[in-house]
């Protein structure tokens, strides 16, 4: 690597950053990613060697129409025909692992990769077994991937507890928390708080999408019956909710290129989370969302958020080394230099 491994370096070298970045600066900087969507964000060129020409164009004009900017429920039907290309146990692998050396290719040291369950002919259990054999195999000395496993806020209880029982059982194999996601006006996560409270104190991290919409309901409630150990986005958190949050700052995972594409916000500026977090000097990560949806790298996004005047050169390499202490897994930081 161009830098010495900055989990290793004192923070006094913040002082050392200079006062004007570049992308290309960024680049450099070693990086955590902690809110990324496995169906999201498989590398282009990956796709383009397993799909038909048809798939192809399909895919290029969604992702056309996602760049010029869709309603937030408009950006989900895109994963139905990602699925359809990556539509086998040994693509979604061979993907994982092109996934990883293109996250490590722009210095992100430590990745939590999110995925749910699925049965693609041989079970849930096989499934999942097969992304932590592309954990593996993306793993090297430099870059660390782990991964959460997804339920959706309409996900059944029985559902609930196949995912976090066969998180615990493989937790030293490489699954490091569970994230609740899908668009989040649907469902009652309600019923689902027993079975994530169990998976909490078998010692996974918990996050939540929440704030995607100004619609949710329940946000004081998911706040304090699970404390989650992250929130995702941020974007429309109520009242009650951000008063809750500073007594109690979780960390807020931001994805500001995701959130202007799908119209939560009009400017990166505008984002509430800026306001509420970074102004605050509460936790927050950056994070990309969805790379392959968002055409979007974790410099990139890093990059954005310093063009928008809201924090200083210095205060944003902070930001990127405090991030990997959001991580849920910190074994990470313990890799030779």
């Amino acid at each position: 690597m161009n830098i010495k491994r900055f989990i290793l370096i004192p923070f006094l070298i913040i002082s050392t950053i200079a006062s004007s970045l570049t992308l290309e600066q960024i680049k450099q900087w070693d990086k955590v990613e902690l809110h990324l969507h496995l169906g999201g964000a498989y590398p282009k060129e990956y796709l383009r060697s397993i799909a038909t020409d048809q798939q192809m164009a399909l895919l290029e004009q969604e992702l056309e129409k996602i760049h010029n900017g869709v309603d937030y429920e408009e950006a989900f039907p895109i994963f139905e025909l990602i699925g359809r290309i990556v539509n086998t146990e040994e693509k979604v692998k061979d993907g994982l692992i092109a996934l990883c050396r293109w996250l490590e290719a722009d210095h992100v040291i430590y990745a939590e990769i999110r995925t749910g369950l699925k049965d693609m002919g041989q079970g849930e259990e096989h499934y999942l077994q097969t992304l932590l054999e592309g954990i593996r195999d993306g793993e090297t000395e430099w870059f660390t991937p782990r991964l959460l496993l997804s339920l959706r806020r309409f996900s059944t209880v029985e559902q609930a507890k196949r995912t976090v029982d066969l998180a615990i059982k493989y937790q030293a194999e490489g699954v490091v928390g569970i994230d609740i996601s899908g668009i989040s006006t649907l469902g009652n996560i309600r019923p689902l708080f027993p079975e994530l409270l169990r998976a909490k104190a078998a010692g996974l991290g918990i996050t939540v999408h929440l704030g995607e919409s100004p619609n949710e309901n329940d946000q004081l409630e998911i706040l304090e019956t699970l404390r989650p150990h992250r929130i995702g986005h941020a974007v429309f958190l109520t009242e009650e909710a951000k008063e809750w949050l500073k007594i109690h700052p979780i960390p807020a995972e931001m994805c500001l290129t995701s959130a202007l594409k799908v119209k939560m916000i009009e400017k990166p500026h505008w984002h509430p989370a800026l306001s509420h977090y970074a102004l605050r000097d509460m936790p927050y990560s950056v994070c990309t969302d969805d790379p392959l949806i968002f055409n979007v790298t974790l410099s990139d996004e890093y990059a954005l958020l310093y063009s928008t005047g809201v924090i200083d050169a210095d205060k944003l390499y902070e930001v990127c080394c405090a991030s990997q202490f959001q991580a849920f897994d910190q074994s990470f930081r313990q890799k030779p230099n």
